[in-house]
């Protein structure tokens, strides 16, 4: 980025600013936005905070989510620290802290151990200064340009791609307005073999440049709108909201008899709307692809499949500690069979871990020290068991069949096994000594190397753009 542009996003915050915008998600009042910065520490430094609050309904009870976002800056907008605390109101929270320092970012998430690492290059946007970049650059229609900002969510820097539209006549709160349209893409991000696309947005800015609409997508759920609003409007009391749960499935035509004992099913993917389903269902051993059939019949035997030293190793979520160690030697004991191990690793996780689906997301090492959560800890825990008695394992992350009002398809983790050349699931959340023809994969981790959530969102681009028609399931 050139100097006299750095100098221009980067000129001094020197007095207290906020922002209140009114959120709508999928037709309904949800909640609201604020966005504020105010000078601390005798102005030496700038605290910029993005709090969003949300009442949703989910299978009809409300539910209330807050996440917020926070910097502390320099003056001239260098950050130096980043928060992020996000999750149920009354709920347990996930809470990460970072700190910026020679081109990285370092982050623990609070209330457990270990740091993660990742990149940190010059010219990240705080949350104030990312709507009031318009303002200092008045841009004009048909210019393009990027901005980066920190995504708590991937642990990683986005490059946001701008491009410029034209003025348009926007209803607003009744009232048309002439606003400018600008079209905001990330670039895609890569961990391992999985990639992903953050969700990308439509602005409309005022002829001051002040971002008076935006338009985003809660990735699997629906569309969010924040208008801008004084305070009053923004914050004023939801009665009922959207309801996601159902949003948070995908739709299955009719009832699976016994899904559990199934060995094999076949499965038609119908897009909805104008949705592409190319490359959201993966073929390997666990199921193969044939146009829209998607034929799912867990592996049962040798393969040519060969293990790396990250499925051996240890990684932030597939832990190892002497308690995990220790475990994985004590539950094999007198086993020399790769498969019979894997399968006494899934019972005694089945058996020792109780379901709480409010667990905030940690690694094996905690799993075993709780012995609660929910399927994401059943699978590191299992996975690193695994891993200590020698068996090479991986997560597989994709869908299982569930009944919520009706047959549907839910998100769902899994560890899967290299025995004899070939990878087999083992679900620990379910311990029936192994994976049926209702677990539908969506793609798999070693989960080496990574240093946030990115592996699990695969399955969220798969909500709201397919169902999926039972063909024939035995």
């Amino acid at each position: 980025m050139k100097r006299w542009m750095l100098a221009l996003l980067f000129a001094p915050l020197a007095q207290a600013a906020e922002v209140y915008e009114a959120a709508t998600f999928e037709g309904h009042r949800a909640g609201f936005v604020e966005t504020k910065s105010s000078p601390v520490e005798g102005g030496k430094k700038v605290r910029a905070v993005s709090t969003m609050e949300l009442t949703l309904r989910r299978f009809g009870a409300t539910v209330k989510v807050r996440r917020e976002e926070a910097t502390t800056e320099t003056p001239e907008g260098a950050i130096l620290t980043t928060f992020m605390q996000q999750g149920q109101v009354g709920g347990k929270q996930l809470a990460l802290a970072g700190v910026v320092n020679d081109g990285s970012l370092r982050v623990r998430t609070l209330g457990s151990d270990g740091e993660r690492r990742s990149p940190w290059p010059e010219g990240v946007l705080g949350p104030m200064r990312q709507l009031g970049q318009f303002a200092a650059r008045k841009p004009r229609p048909g210019e393009k340009f990027a901005f980066r900002r920190y995504e708590p969510t991937y642990n990683a820097v986005l490059t946001v791609r701008v491009e410029v539209k034209d003025w348009e006549m926007i209803d607003i709160s009744g009232k048309p307005r002439r606003l400018l349209r600008v079209e905001l893409v990330p670039d895609v991000l890569e961990a391992g073999a999985t990639k992903v696309t953050p969700a990308r947005a439509t602005w409309w800015l005022d002829e001051d440049f002040a971002v008076a609409r935006r338009r985003t997508t809660l990735e699997g759920l629906g569309e969010l709108l924040l208008v801008r609003s004084d305070k009053a409007a923004a914050t004023a009391a939801v009665a009922g909201g959207a309801d996601v749960g159902k949003a948070s499935l995908v739709p299955l035509d009719r009832v699976v008899p016994r899904p559990f004992d199934s060995r094999e099913a076949r499965y038609r993917i119908v897009p909805r709307g104008d949705a592409k389903t190319e490359g959201l269902f993966p073929a390997d051993g666990h199921q193969t692809l044939k146009g829209d059939v998607l034929t799912v019949r867990p592996e049962r035997g040798r393969g040519d499949d060969k293990a790396g030293e990250e499925h051996l190793g240890a990684s932030l979520y597939i832990d190892r500690d002497d308690r995990i160690t220790g475990l994985g030697k004590r539950i094999t004991a007198g086993e020399a069979d790769a498969w019979k191990k894997a399968l006494r690793v899934e019972r005694w996780v089945k058996n020792a871990m109780t379901n709480d689906s409010s667990a905030e997301m940690a690694p094996a090492s905690t799993a075993a020290r709780t012995l609660r959560g929910d399927c994401r800890h059943h699978a590191f825990l299992t996975a690193a068991l695994c891993r200590a008695a020698g068996v090479p394992s991986r997560t597989a992350i994709g869908l299982v069949y569930v009944y919520r009002g009706g047959p549907a398809m839910g998100f769902h983790m899994w560890a899967e096994v290299l025995v004899d050349g070939a990878w087999r699931g083992v679900d620990s959340t379910l311990g029936r000594g192994g994976v049926s023809a209702a677990h539908v994969k969506v793609t798999d981790h070693s989960w080496a190397g990574t240093t946030s959530l990115t592996p699990l969102l695969p399955v969220q681009a798969v909500m709201g753009k397919v169902r999926l028609e039972l063909i024939e399931s035995r």
